[in-house]
């Protein structure tokens, strides 16, 4: 029958002897002179004593080096009297061998009849490895400072403007140039006082993609003009990436702003030329494309079959040169912000078909998933010529696809419109630049009509719409252009 225990005989199994001898902390005991009366066999193993060489022949104070004994006496002996009790003071033990022993001491008082002092009792626990940690610690906060002080040292000497911010998007550092930059006094970075030294015309602009940013963890890109000393207001280039530590928790913000004002002077200048130049040359293409309109409806009337091929291929051409002419005064325009839209709905399959016409059917055939049958809220003329040029990319840069899909799906709050083929796809590093003005893509070394200006126009169009616009794919995957469009505003 086993045993039953209670609170009268669960004491036999505690030997309290056992307890006190090798607990996995030192105990000793000691007189008010110092004189130590008990000690532990944990404490002693660490000292390498024996307990016969240290009861009542050594104070407690023969075991604590030098620099101990000063804090002992001037310290633990004023606290212990007044008090009855210290807790975690600091000390160092001398082992046998020499060696040094960092602890922790913890006492309390024991008293006589007459309330003095009979014996302290102290409890000491060995800090090794936290001495170890502390130590660690302040090599790696120096180390910390000096990589600091490196990275401000850099920092200034780098002609652009860089910063870093907290989680919250508070702005915690900022380097020489940007001071020089603003003419500013060193050290104060007034958040409000910054938003005005921005453009009015990208102020707004500028704060919804900064909380949109910091709200959502994705990188800023953002180009604006920024006022300088004298009033004059620069472009700059602003971007901000985070940092995540290993658990992937968003820990800081590293940003640049770079000045492009002469790049992006030099583009109003390009832009500038390309409109007057576009312009120019309009007129007489369309009085050649009116000429070769009428030579094509004489065409019966011609006997030569050369003469008739070349009347094709100068018609074709002539249609190749004016979309370059429009693909110029497009880009020029929403360079420029005069892009306008005439909104309406209208049924997405109403353009759909047209924007297919074109195709060749034995060599490529379109099929459509989704529901064709929505509305969107757009310029049609435009969303028409957005989803032609993702076909025509299609058809030029994955002609192996014999099936191209366009999809038509309805989100949350908005209507997603994607082209998919499944051709040799494209790499990370270039989608990011697929949608910059005279972009194009290196179809293995193949060569490729246009100006690299179709993405582009299509992303402005598309933003112009309060929409987005991306690309899935890669290598080997095929891709899928895509855009959203929001619902419509009836």
């Amino acid at each position: 029958m086993p045993t039953v225990y209670n609170r009268e005989n669960i004491g036999s199994l505690i030997d309290i002897e056992a307890l006190y001898q090798y607990a996995p902390c030192g105990y000793v005991s000691f007189i008010p002179d110092g004189t130590i009366i008990k000690v532990n066999h944990t404490l002693l193993e660490w000292l390498g004593e024996q307990e016969d060489d240290l009861l009542f022949k050594k104070k407690f104070s023969d075991l604590i080096s030098k620099g101990g004994n000063m804090h002992f006496e001037m310290f633990f002996r004023p606290m212990i009297n007044v008090h009855g009790k210290v807790k975690e003071l600091s000390y160092e033990l001398m082992g046998k061998e020499g060696e040094i022993l960092p602890v922790l001491l913890s006492a309390t008082t024991i008293r006589d009849g007459n309330n003095k002092i009979a014996a302290i009792n102290a409890a000491l626990y060995e800090i090794t490895d936290r001495k170890k940690f502390e130590k660690e610690l302040v090599i790696a906060k120096k180390q910390a400072d000096l990589e600091r002080k490196r990275f401000a040292f850099l920092a200034d000497l780098i002609p652009e403007i860089i910063w870093t911010a907290d989680t919250y998007g508070h702005i915690d550092y900022v380097n020489e140039r940007f001071f020089q930059y603003f003419n500013i006094d060193h050290r104060i970075v007034h958040s409000r006082r910054l938003l005005l030294r921005i453009h009015p015309e990208e102020r707004k602009l500028f704060m919804t993609e900064w909380r949109a940013c910091f709200g959502t963890g994705r990188e800023l890109n953002i180009t604006l003009r920024l006022e300088g000393e004298q009033g004059i207001h620069k472009w700059h280039l602003i971007k901000g990436a985070p940092h995540q530590d290993e658990y992937g928790k968003l820990t800081k913000w590293f940003g640049s702003c770079f000045n492009i004002d002469d790049h992006v002077k030099a583009l109003q200048k390009k832009d500038d030329f390309i409109s007057i130049a576009s312009h120019e040359l309009k007129t007489p293409v369309t009085s050649l494309k009116a000429s070769l309109q009428l030579l094509d409806r004489l065409k019966s009337e011609i006997q030569s079959k050369k003469i008739i091929s070349l009347i094709d291929q100068a018609i074709r051409n002539a249609g190749k040169v004016n979309t370059l002419i429009s693909d110029l005064l497009n880009a020029s325009q929403m360079s420029q912000g005069q892009l306008h839209l005439n909104k309406k709905s209208f049924y997405i399959s109403e353009i759909l078909k047209d924007c297919c016409n074109h195709l060749n059917e034995d060599l490529h055939r379109v099929t459509f998933e989704g529901d064709v049958s929505l509305t969107l809220f757009g310029d049609q003329d435009r969303i028409s010529q957005v989803i032609t040029n993702f076909i025509n990319n299609a058809v030029k840069y994955a002609p192996q696809s014999k099936i191209i899909k366009i999809s038509v799906r309805q989100l949350s709050k908005s209507i997603k419109v994607a082209v998919i083929d499944d051709g040799p796809g494209i790499s990370k590093d270039k989608q990011e630049h697929l949608f910059d003005r005279y972009y194009r893509v290196d179809s293995n070394g193949a060569q490729v009509s246009g100006l690299g200006l179709g993405l582009y126009i299509s992303a402005e169009i598309i933003r112009k719409h309060d929409g987005t616009i991306g690309v899935d794919s890669s290598p080997g995957k095929g891709a899928s252009f895509w855009f959203t469009i929001p619902l419509s505003e009836e």
